[in-house]
């Protein structure tokens, strides 16, 4: 599945790479490359684009998980854990619960070995 998925535009604008599905785990590894024109006014990363990082992250792990079938947000929170440099995002994500229509998924991006944010989605199949 992940040789044959060709993720959306929107991946490709924040600079997103799938580096690893683990199928026995269930978990997907990612990297983001934070550009520029992403900046806050302190320099940093903004907000919306990491919250737009781990949604996307925790689209491409649920469309990978259900094995291609559609699914949407249904809803999202997100914690802001420590400014964000721009600079490359790392982004694991794993199911908190996994059920046949509806599930909770949660994303956390690191820089540095740190969490920078964390943000946990319910989706479902559509």
């Amino acid at each position: 599945m992940l040789d044959d998925l060709k993720p959306p535009a929107i991946h490709t604008h924040l600079g997103g790479q799938i580096l690893k599905f683990d199928e026995t785990e269930i978990k997907l590894s990612l990297e983001y490359q934070a550009k520029p024109e992403f900046a806050n006014p302190m320099g940093h990363l903004q907000g919306g684009m990491l919250c737009a990082m781990l949604d996307d992250a925790m689209g491409l792990f649920a469309l990978l998980s259900y094995e291609g079938k559609a699914s949407a947000t249904v809803s999202l929170n997100i914690a802001f854990l420590r400014p964000c440099a721009l600079e490359k995002v790392n982004v694991e994500v794993y199911f908190i619960r996994q059920g046949k229509k509806i599930s909770n998924i949660e994303s956390i991006a690191y820089q540095n070995g740190k969490a920078v944010g964390k943000a946990t989605a319910v989706f479902t199949l559509v």
